[in-house]
């Protein structure tokens, strides 16, 4: 057994211990708990402060309930080790995880019948902050529920759930030798967490990324024949460099000045238009699109449409018009532009550049590496794989299997090498635009990075990495979604 799941053990133990204190005192408690949870509102690291105020609220009722040495010993103990743990950013184990939400939510439903059987010898005031302490403790649930779905253990199991509903097996890869063979010999990806939500959030765009079987193929072959008449990636990297250099250099660079110079930049490369102020709206529907793929809210659909009529009026004014003809129109046409040179960027980039404020010293492909806007990978292995590591360890993937290589688990896990397929994926559905990314980025980034009015989290929403807060109505809209997919 390693250490940290040990940890985790007493941790969880003693959890359960502080509970049953909490019982043998709920008279007094429940006239005490209302202080320590104000303070928890005022404070970040909330757990520690609970720790800390429920040991010192059992050293004041030592005198009249002797049972309770235990409960201070349980406390102090739970409190020092969530320093311990914040202070080295430890990452708790599937058990730790799954053990405090089934404590977590035995709380709350414990809390409120305690209330209902005991609040004759409240005032209406006390009654009154219980309750409230009760339906914070509610939202709280909620939040880190929707917060654990998405990462981790919690997204682990939410696919269990789905992989016993559609009949197939789950796998999830960590070991970078293994990921790679997968990607190298499949391009399918499968009926889960993509195909499901992807797709209807790109809607009415078909998006590369997440398209699949048919569509993928027929889109992917219309993007080779549109890059054979692209200007080149450096021409890109030209043409940020001019945009940057008509910045007003007393504006702050934040998420949304950073989608508005990703958008010039690229309508410039593209179709050899300067910026027009009236497009601000495209800016803002990049957002919409981003809070939808993001699992954070429906889109506006009429600003989503809007976006896609101004794109078609664009290439049928361009020197592209004749490619395609009147089918640039049709979404199998016009998305070949909209997403990989237009949505996605904006998307995408903004993330970035949070991570590189935090993060100023990495270079480009360790900082997709350790920090990737797309946080999980898929493929469905069909028929059995085989897949022989250069240590000469044999690794069978069954058939009917879905693969997960979850990207920000193996960024956090293994250091960047040049030599590593990470930052832009491999195989035949490797990123098609890693030249153009890397020719903007190597521009935007170093000017970023060296002013002193850039700050990116300011006005960052929807970030499919948890760049900014999530908010009660995302965390239940997730849970809703997530809800639809197991239903």
């Amino acid at each position: 057994m390693t250490l940290q799941r040990k940890i985790d053990i007493i941790y969880l133990s003693t959890s359960w211990i502080l509970l049953a204190c909490h019982v043998l005192s709920l008279p007094h408690y429940l006239h005490m708990q209302g202080i320590y949870y104000i303070l928890q509102l005022c404070l970040y690291r909330k757990y520690v402060v609970h720790h800390l105020l429920v040991a010192a609220y059992f050293l004041f009722a030592i005198g009249n309930e002797p049972p309770l040495y235990l409960a201070v010993i349980a406390a102090v103990f739970q409190g020092t080790i969530a320093i311990l743990l914040l202070a080295k950013e430890y990452r708790s184990s599937s058990l730790f995880s799954l053990g405090m939400g089934a404590w977590f939510s035995f709380r709350i439903i414990a809390h409120l019948a305690f209330i209902l059987m005991w609040k004759n010898e409240f005032t209406s005031l006390e009654l009154a902050g219980n309750l409230y302490i009760w339906s914070y403790s509610v939202y709280s649930f909620f939040h880190i529920l929707s917060s654990v779905l998405r990462f981790e253990d919690g997204r682990f199991l939410l696919l269990s759930f789905l992989a016993r509903k559609q009949k197939c097996k789950i796998l999830c890869v960590t070991d970078l030798e293994v990921a790679k063979q997968v990607l190298l010999h499949s391009s399918n990806k499968g009926a889960f967490i993509e195909e499901k939500i992807a797709p209807p959030a790109w809607a009415p765009v078909l998006s590369l990324e997440s398209v699949n079987g048919d569509t993928w193929k027929l889109l992917r072959a219309h993007f080779g024949t549109l890059q054979k008449h692209l200007p080149s990636a450096e021409a890109l990297g030209l043409v940020t460099k001019e945009t940057i250099s008509k910045q007003d250099p007393t504006i702050e660079i934040d998420a949304k000045e950073i989608t508005r110079i990703t958008l010039a930049s690229f309508v410039k490369w593209l179709f050899d238009r300067e910026w027009d102020p009236s497009w601000d709206f495209v800016c803002e529907a990049s957002w919409e699109w981003r809070k939808e793929i993001a699992i954070k809210g429906k889109a506006d659909p009429v600003l989503k449409q809007k976006t896609v009529s101004w794109m078609v009026d664009l290439i049928q004014q361009s020197k592209y018009a004749s490619l395609f003809g009147e089918k640039w129109a049709e979404p199998e046409y016009y998305s070949i532009f909209l997403q990989p040179f237009i949505l996605s960027p904006m998307i995408n980039f903004s993330d970035i550049a949070v991570s590189a404020a935090q993060h100023p010293k990495m270079s480009i492909e360790a900082l997709i590496h350790t920090h990737h806007p797309f946080p999980i990978l898929e493929r469905y292995i069909e028929k059995e794989q085989v897949i022989s590591k250069a240590s000469g360890e044999v690794v069978v993937i069954e058939a009917n299997t879905q693969v997960f290589i979850p990207l920000d688990t193996i960024g956090k896990q293994e250091p960047y090498k040049d030599t590593l397929w990470t930052p832009f994926s491999i195989g035949p559905r490797k990123c098609m635009g890693t030249a153009y990314a890397l020719a903007f980025l190597e521009v935007l980034l170093p000017y970023c990075k060296d002013n002193e009015r850039f700050m990116p989290q300011k006005n960052h929403r929807y970030s499919g990495r948890n760049n900014d807060t999530l908010t009660v109505r995302e965390s239940l809209y997730q849970l809703f979604i997530f809800g639809k997919l197991l239903l």
